[in-house]
């Protein structure tokens, strides 16, 4: 899809079809929000989106609702593998995930929610307390990456910021400190017109 043509149509959208997408489908998504383009000799990653001083501080986990050929569940994503590594598949994780998300019934109905977690040691040790504003100036970009990529196989995006951040930590095994979520997304193919 035509770059231009992705910025026209972007749209959040909040309602999905029942479809779920493809192993393809989501492995382009994380390639084009989190893959691994180049390892320099510095070693840094080079990857498709901007990150201050290429630290790339989020690990991605995604919530899978409905993703052919994945168990629903919580995975992470491995990006210089390109691989996904599972770590619950505890029956209701949407529902607690939801709760966790002020009750936003879009994450128990998207197909996938992409969930980012900074961790802050790797902004931190280069720019100090500013890493903390390039970290949520990352968010963006990551997001943004997403919305535009999910336009070309035909999915909407939902981007999540508000959300209970002491359960959502807990959730997800982080103390909230060193390691916290920073901005969730919803994925899921479109309801056809």
């Amino acid at each position: 899809m035509d770059l231009t043509a992705a910025i026209n149509r972007r749209r959040t959208c909040r309602r999905y079809a029942s479809e779920a997408l493809s192993l393809a489908e989501l492995s382009y998504l994380l390639w084009c929000t989190q893959g691994v383009q180049v390892v320099t000799s510095r070693p840094v990653t080079l990857r498709p989106v901007p990150s201050a001083g290429a630290r790339h501080a989020f690990e991605t986990y995604l919530l899978i609702n409905r993703v052919a050929g994945l168990k629903p569940g919580l995975c992470r994503f491995l990006p210089l593998e390109h691989e996904l590594q599972e770590v619950s598949l505890t029956d209701g994780l949407a529902a607690q995930f939801a709760e966790a998300a002020l009750n936003q019934n879009i994450i128990r109905t998207a197909a996938v929610t992409f969930i980012w977690v900074a961790v802050v040691y790797r902004m931190y040790w280069r720019y100090g307390e500013r890493g903390y504003r390039y970290l949520h100036l990352d968010a963006g970009h990551v997001c943004q990456n997403l919305y535009l990529a999910a336009e070309a196989v035909d999915c909407g995006v939902c981007a999540v910021g508000a959300f209970d951040d002491e359960p959502l930590n807990q959730l997800m095994g982080l103390d909230g400190e060193e390691q916290f979520v920073i901005y969730m997304a919803t994925v899921g193919k479109k309801e056809s017109n």
